[in-house]
Order: structure tokens, then C-alpha cells, then sequence
């Protein structure tokens, strides 16, 4: 089996990543750069992609001149959002476990002009990352041999610190790691949301959508593909049993309405059947399971219809 990079597990990326995200989620990204979907992305839709097409000429182009194979080479991404859930513009936080070659990838990130400006920061070098939109301000750091990280300029140099034994990882932030530790992180993806924002516990909805989200305290997901297979669940944690029955019941009954118009869409009845409602004291849990075959003929639909509109 192939040796995989130092860092490659999302406990060793979250050990890299600073303290106080509102939301951490996390890509074991060779598993998801295997689908089908990925693939012909890569090897048939490239010149589709106008960016893509732009840069590099095809997939091939593009791993021999930065000397990165997606579908080899990536391993983890974990990824966070930093600020308060008021702000206009979240400071976002990415950091990726792969095997790489700094000099020749600086060198194909200045020739496409990406990197705007450098700045010196605890030993190393932050790149400013150029975007048309002047509120994106963004930083790339080599954090080690096997880890890049990009981010906003206060949660990059939170990582540099952090990679120098300054301040605390979210591993030792307990208010966010009681929620992720109660996740499969062996999926191919996981999402936890820390907290619930005050504007969102105070909606109620109105008529048959009346809900009570007022001790709504955190959101989670995961998602994984075996057998052919998509599965997961979301969940919202909230400590209101008959708030929690309350919204399942009104989830429930839009599933019902929708299963109303199987009969014409039979790949809307199928795909209704793989998704089961549910709620308890201090939770309310949704549950999926599509087929790859199912996901094939809902994405040539949505295209035909996108055609004829």
C-alpha cells in the first residue's frame, strides 16, 4: 500500500489548526478524488472549464508543470472558518496534507501571476495570494515538507504560530472537539458547526412551517462512499425534545408532498425513499443513502433541464 505523507490524518491536520473556528470539516481527499464524477472532471471536462482551459492546456499539462497529481498526490484537507457568524466577510482557513515540490510549485504560482506579494512571518514566507475582489485577502503558507495552508491573514499567522508552539490547536478547544469527537472521522467527510447563530435560533417560520430552533446549540455532517454508495447524516443538536419532533414532523411532511410527483419523476420517489427523518430528546437526524447509478441519472437530468431553460 502506498505510504501515505506526514500529516495525512485529519487528527494531524486539527492538530495544525488554530483554536476558535466557528465550523471544521475535513476531505479525505484521495477517496474522493477516486469517484467517477472527479475523474472525468479532470480527463474529459478540463477544456470545458474556462479557467482550467486558460492556465494549462489539459490535466496532463497541469500535474507536470506544478508536479501534483490531485488524484495521487492530495491526501487531507481540513478546512475552518474563523469570526463571528455577524461578519460580512468569515476568515477562512484551509490546510492540506500532500506531497509536493515547493520550488517548482512557487514557480508556476508566480508564472500565472497568483502570488501578488510576500511578507516574512516567523521564519517563513507568506504568500498574498492575487483575487479581482479586493475583500478576499488571502495568504498561502509551506507550513512543513507535507503541509500547505491557505487562509485569511489572521488564521495563517495563527498557524505559523501554532506550528512554533504558540497558542492552542483546536484539539484543546473543547467547546467545538465535544461535537467532533462524536464523528466518524474515518469518512470520506465530516462538518461541525460549533455553535448555532442567534439570528437563525430565533426564526420560527410561519403557517405549517412553524419550528422552535431556540435551543438549537450545533450542526453536523458526514458523508461516505462505499459500495457504489452515498451515505451520511445530518444533524442538528438541540437539547428541546418536542421542538426537535416539531421539525422532523414538518421535514417529514415536505417529503410527503414531494413523493407526491414520483409517479412522473421516478428518480425523485427513489431518491426521497433513501432518506429517513427522525428526532429524539436532543437531536433531530437526517439519513441518506443514493446510489452512484441514482446520482448519475439525477446529474444528466439537472443537465438536460439547464439546457432547456
Amino acid at each position: 500500500t502506498k505510504k501515505a505523507a506526514v500529516g495525512a490524518s485529519s487528527e494531524a491536520l486539527l492538530a495544525m489548526l488554530p483554536e476558535g473556528p466557528l465550523m471544521v470539516m475535513a476531505f479525505d481527499f484521495q477517496r474522493f478524488a477516486a469517484l467517477n464524477f472527479f475523474d472525468k472532471a479532470l480527463k474529459e471536462d478540463w477544456q470545458k472549464n474556462a479557467k482550467g482551459a486558460k492556465d494549462f492546456k489539459d490535466y496532463q499539462e497541469f500535474v507536470q508543470k506544478t508536479g501534483v497529481d490531485l488524484q495521487k498526490d492530495v491526501y487531507m484537507v481540513v478546512g475552518a472558518v474563523y469570526g463571528t457568524f455577524e461578519d460580512k466577510a468569515p476568515q477562512p482557513f484551509f490546510i492540506g496534507s500532500l506531497k509536493y515540490d515547493k520550488a517548482k510549485l512557487l514557480s508556476v504560482l508566480k508564472e500565472k501571476g497568483t502570488i501578488a506579494a510576500e511578507e516574512p512571518y516567523g521564519g517563513r514566507t507568506l504568500y498574498t495570494l492575487k483575487d479581482k475582489d479586493s475583500s478576499k485577502d488571502m495568504r498561502l503558507v509551506f507550513l512543513n515538507d507535507a503541509c500547505i495552508a491557505a487562509g485569511s491573514p489572521m488564521a495563517i499567522k495563527k498557524a505559523v504560530d501554532l506550528a512554533a508552539k504558540k497558542g492552542k490547536s483546536v484539539l484543546q478547544a473543547p467547546a467545538m472537539m465535544k461535537y467532533v469527537d462524536k464523528l466518524d472521522r474515518k469518512s470520506m467527510f465530516w462538518l461541525a458547526v460549533g455553535s448555532i447563530p442567534g439570528k437563525v435560533k430565533e426564526q420560527t417560520g410561519g403557517g405549517m412551517m412553524q419550528v422552535d430552533l431556540s435551543k438549537a446549540e450545533a450542526f453536523t455532517a458526514v458523508a461516505d462512499f462505499k459500495n457504489k454508495t452515498l451515505s451520511g447524516e445530518l444533524r442538528l443538536v438541540s437539547q428541546n425534545e418536542a421542538g426537535n419532533k416539531q421539525i422532523a414532523d414538518m421535514l417529514n411532511g415536505l417529503k410527503a408532498l414531494g413523493a407526491m410527483g414520483a409517479a412522473k419523476e421516478p428518480e425523485l420517489g427513489e431518491l426521497l425513499n433513501g432518506i429517513q427523518l427522525s428526532s429524539a430528546v436532543d437531536h433531530v437526524k437526517l439519513t441518506f443513502s443514493i446510489s452512484e447509478a441514482l446520482m448519475d441519472k439525477l446529474g444528466a437530468k439537472a443537465k438536460d433541464k439547464a439546457q432547456g431553460m
